[in-house]
């Protein structure tokens, strides 16, 4: 079984929203997966209690630091393919342990100052613990006259000196993902084709082929950053 975390010790970087997606693709692709909600706002529990109705899947579990372990040994033993933790902003003891877990920490951060200072921590953690970690650029604002704001392009090269990839794939600021959420679905099964689908089914490409990279295609070094329109 693989771990996939999502991260970031600021609020509002939209972990859950990308947590919830990733798990929903993942079991579109035909994984058994599981969600960890680790939050105690507990937000991605509350959109798998909209979703029973529609869907069965993916599991959604509540979560703590101190259950962690036996709730990925239990998975691993039911055959999932696939565990999501969705994370809260934390201290370094519980962030480090959604690390410590992880095969790929997903790193959410939004094109501004505050979210960019927020990271920093973060990324050490990544690093300090030899793991593998991967930016996402999230919530960014629309291209104008077919340019990318300068804060995209600004964010995306601060975050290269962090030594993380950086994914060359991000999702923009759209309404699609809060619609979605909270009738308990993802864009794919409430917009399909819709720009929102397609930019996340972009990154969970990029995550499947991180987690098994066995599967994946030959990456060219630093691509270029490509937001969908």
């Amino acid at each position: 079984m693989r771990t996939l975390s999502v991260l970031s010790r600021k609020g509002g970087t939209g972990k859950t929203t990308v947590s919830v997606h990733m798990a929903t693709l993942a079991h579109q692709a035909g994984l058994k997966t599981v969600l960890a909600d680790l939050d105690p706002q507990g937000s991605s529990l509350e959109w798998a209690r909209m979703r029973r109705a529609k869907a069965q899947e993916p599991r959604v579990l509540e979560s703590k630091v101190g259950t962690l372990f036996n709730q990925r040994l239990s998975a691993a033993r039911e055959g999932h393919d696939l565990m999501v933790i969705d994370t809260r902003p934390s201290t370094d003891l519980e962030c480090a342990e959604a690390i410590r877990w992880g095969d790929l920490c997903l790193i959410t951060v939004r094109p501004s100052f505050f979210d960019l200072k927020a990271i920093m921590r973060t990324a050490e953690l990544v690093k300090q613990l030899n793991k593998t970690g991967l930016f996402v650029i999230n919530q960014a604002p629309a291209r104008r006259l077919g340019t990318e704001p300068r804060a995209v392009l600004e964010t995306y090269e601060s975050l290269i000196a962090h030594d993380i990839p950086v994914a060359p794939v991000g999702l923009r600021y759209r309404t699609a993902y809060q619609q979605a959420v909270r009738s308990g679905l993802s864009v794919s099964e409430c917009f399909p084709g819709s720009n929102a689908d397609q930019e996340m089914r972009a990154l969970w490409t990029l995550v499947q082929g991180r987690l098994w990279p066995e599967r994946a295609l030959v990456e060219g070094e630093r691509p270029p950053l490509a937001l969908v329109s």
